[in-house]
Order: C-alpha cells, then sequence, then structure tokens
C-alpha cells in the first residue's frame, strides 16, 4: 500500500460509524455508543451548527478523576446552539438533545455537566440519545447486525476486515509524526477532519500535537473537550433512574466520574 493510499480516509462513513466498525474493542458488538454523540457535537462545531468560545488560554488534560481545574476549564468553554440551514435528522436530533438537557441556546460545559446529575434530565437524555441513535442508524440504513457488504449477522465480512485495516493504516498515518510531516494536511479543512477522525480512534491529542491548532474545534481538543463531551454524557446515563435500567440497551457507559464538591 503506497503512502498516498494511506493518508486517504478509506470510506465515507460517518464519524460515529467510523468508530463504531473500525476500531478495534474488547467487545464485539457494533452498537453505536455515547461517543458518537459526542462525535455529532464535534462535527456540528466544525459545520458551525453549535458555536465554541473558549476562554481558557493554556492546554489542557483531563486525568482518571475530575478536579477543580477540570470544572474551570469546563466554565470557560460555552456552547451555543445556531441551527441554521438543512440539516440531517440525527444532527436536529442531537442539537434536541442539548437543548432538552441544558433548557437554552447557550450553555457552558459546566452547566451541561451540572445539569445531568438530575435523574429527570438524565431520563429526557436517555429517550433523546436512543431517538439519535436510531435515526442515524435509518439514515446509514445501519444495525449492529447488517452494513452494506462491510457487516453480516454481527460480525465483519471479509470486506469489512479489510476496510478495518485500511482504517488501521490511517490511524497509523494520524499518529506518525514522519508520514505527517510529509503529507500534511492541505487545508484547514482537512486538519479538522483528520482531528475529528482522531477522535474516533481516541488519539485526538496525538493527531492535534503533530498538526496546526488552526480552528476553534482543534482548540477544543487542545482542552480535552472531546473526553470532557464524553465525560458529561457518560455522568448524565449513569444517573438515569435505577427503575429504568436493566432495558437491554448498551451505552457503553464508563466508570462514573466524581464531581468535586457535589
Amino acid at each position: 500500500m503506497s503512502d498516498e493510499t494511506i493518508i486517504t480516509p478509506p470510506t465515507d462513513d460517518t464519524y460515529p460509524l467510523v468508530s463504531t466498525l473500525f476500531v478495534k474493542k474488547r467487545f464485539k458488538k457494533f452498537d453505536i455508543l455515547v461517543n458518537g454523540l459526542s462525535l455529532t457535537i464535534l462535527d456540528l462545531i466544525n459545520q458551525g451548527q453549535i458555536k465554541c468560545e473558549i476562554n481558557w488560554e493554556k492546554s489542557h488534560i483531563i486525568g482518571k478523576e475530575l478536579t477543580p481545574t477540570d470544572l474551570d476549564v469546563m466554565k470557560n468553554i460555552t456552547l451555543r446552539i445556531i441551527n441554521k440551514g438543512e440539516l440531517k435528522t440525527s444532527e436536529s436530533l442531537a442539537i434536541k438533545l442539548l437543548k432538552t438537557m441544558t433548557k437554552n441556546k447557550k450553555f457552558t460545559l459546566k452547566d451541561m455537566l451540572k445539569q445531568g446529575k438530575s435523574s429527570t434530565i438524565a431520563n429526557k437524555f436517555e429517550n433523546d440519545f436512543i431517538e439519535f441513535r436510531t435515526a442515524l442508524e435509518n439514515e446509514n440504513n445501519y444495525t449492529p447486525k447488517e452494513y452494506k457488504d462491510i457487516l453480516a449477522n454481527g460480525k465483519l465480512t471479509k470486506r469489512g476486515k479489510e476496510l478495518q485495516k485500511d482504517w488501521t493504516n490511517f490511524e497509523k498515518y494520524l499518529k506518525s509524526p514522519e508520514l505527517t510531516e510529509k503529507y500534511p494536511p492541505k487545508s484547514i479543512e482537512e486538519n479538522t477532519s483528520q482531528i475529528i477522525y482522531g477522535a474516533c480512534f481516541n488519539i485526538e491529542r496525538e493527531v492535534l500535537e503533530l498538526r496546526e491548532n488552526n480552528s476553534i474545534l482543534c482548540d477544543l481538543i487542545d482542552k480535552d473537550g472531546y473526553k470532557l463531551l464524553n465525560i458529561i454524557f457518560n455522568n448524565t446515563l449513569s444517573n438515569v433512574s435505577e427503575k429504568r435500567r436493566g432495558n437491554g440497551v448498551f451505552y457503553g457507559v464508563n466508570d462514573k466520574y466524581t464531581i468535586p464538591g457535589a
């Protein structure tokens, strides 16, 4: 395989599906997890459908638990819903989900984290997330069992395994200093897209370190924004009422982060 092939995304699948299908996981299921929502939010920010304002100059990395400094960073990252023009159904539902969760068009990440502590909000979030995921599946004619010639009976086909190898090679390009120097992004748009692909593989910070921080989306990643969104959404789902659990829906929720001072 040539270097030129390695630096090109092997398919035009959406970011959530790339993360679902082509990232090697410890579990075999191909359900769209809650990080698919985070990736959609990143894409909406990149599209300008959600405006992001950051008032924190330094780079920031989240540890294994939230700290007061993390909360300060979250307080200084503001999202404002613009929602102009035509959107996919899943994108509209992602925006609706944010509105339901925050009850406002402008809010900070810290506001979102606080709201997610409410079981009432968490229950609504769960409903909205299921609706979002269903729309994403319908738009792409996708199920965790069947998808194009890539997935059959819940397993990757021969073609699917070939594509997974191709995506693994693309992942290697994203985090390779040598290949990135030889084939740098040709535009701000390509640079930002590669950062989001990095998020699909959970290597977004490594990818950013090799590229320019030349967009608001890149600056959000520099503040560990993708991880912060996942923390917020995972924490919210962990607060769903006990009586609603055990419904067979797998969200990929990680261990709940303790909120300092909560």
